[in-house]
């Protein structure tokens, strides 16, 4: 591997003065800069980025932290395309992702602090939001940049990306009111309280009143769920159609329903557009959050601390679309 020494013998010149060539420094002439940049072009010499910005006290890290598996959400595929997008995002910059998982809230808490102090991350992006949120804290407190992935709960100077929520519940409403012939949905979120739930069920909500129909909403539990579920839906008949939080919860009460109504099928709008629904019927519809996207733009809003060049005030959240499939 050609190294920077390498370099510098053959054009002749210090190792400092063909580094210092290489990052474009002004001090240095063009046309020296120059005859430098292209003897490394041609010797095909590999800048180590990481040891560059460890020099700045900075590894070429971004952390990505996950809710903890108590939350049971890790295993989400929606999570999984927006991993792709932020290193789709990432690889330009010569970045790398390092996640932060762990069973308890307290085990993320101190992954995180291992990233900061002994591996000099310096940038975050969390997939979560919720108050009181020992890691969100200890980010600020350290001033380190990150981005919330989602709406944020306690600071609204918090850097985010979103999708409109609201908005979203009351499209999908409105679909499986206008188009899929619903008169009686259900509403199906998790035990968690999730802003995004929260937003997506106002959303339903204020949908649903707008036709003169009492709002039904059902939350499913983690454990031991089944049985409650099952009488649930025994005790409201009425029930002809469901609108769910994401594709996994949405698709979990669907398959209780279908116990309880053996050989029926009911239309359902939920989000994500995960693979998931190749498993469901055609009666089956969700919210493209374009999760993907939703990476990628946390990544850019990340990084305008150092790729501003407009010298107007960076945005501090981005709102994306979404789409109903």
């Amino acid at each position: 591997m050609t190294t920077i020494r390498d370099i510098a013998k053959k054009a002749n010149v210090s190792v400092s003065t063909a580094s210092r060539a290489l990052n474009n420094n002004p001090r240095i002439s063009v046309k020296t800069r120059q005859r430098i940049q292209d003897i490394a072009a041609a010797e095909g010499y590999m800048p180590n980025y990481n040891a560059k910005n460890l020099t700045l006290g900075e590894a070429n890290v971004v952390g990505v932290i996950f809710p903890a598996a108590e939350n049971n959400v890790q295993g989400n595929p929606f999570y999984i395309d927006i991993l792709r997008g932020i290193n789709k995002q990432l690889a330009p910059r010569h970045y790398v992702l390092s996640v932060a998982i762990g069973d308890h809230t307290e085990q993320v808490f101190e992954n995180v602090k291992s990233m900061v102090e002994q591996a000099k991350v310096k940038r975050f992006i969390l997939l979560y939001s919720y108050a009181g949120d020992p890691v969100t804290e200890y980010l600020r407190k350290k001033a380190l940049r990150f981005v919330i992935i989602g709406e944020p709960v306690e600071d609204k100077n918090d850097f985010y990306v979103d999708n409109n929520n609201y908005q979203a519940g009351i499209a999908g409403t409105e679909y499986l009111l206008g188009h899929l012939g619903a008169k009686h949905p259900v509403f199906i979120e998790s035990s968690h309280e999730w802003p995004y739930e929260r937003s997506r069920r106002e959303g339903f909500q204020a949908a649903i009143l707008r036709r003169g129909v009492s709002p039904l909403i059902y939350r499913l539990q983690k454990e031991n769920n089944d049985g409650i579920t099952e009488e649930f839906i025994r005790q409201h008949p009425e029930i002809d159609s469901i609108m769910a939080t994401d594709d996994m919860i949405g698709f979990e009460f669907y398959h209780h329903w279908q116990c309880a109504h053996p050989g029926k099928s009911i239309p359902a709008v939920s989000f994500n557009h995960s693979f998931i629904l190749q498993l469901a019927n055609h009666q089956f519809h969700s919210i493209n959050l374009f999760p993907e996207n939703l990476g990628s733009a946390a990544v850019e809003l990340l990084f305008t601390d150092k790729e501003n060049k407009g010298g107007e005030e960076p945005p501090r959240k981005i709102i994306l679309p979404f789409e109903i499939s």
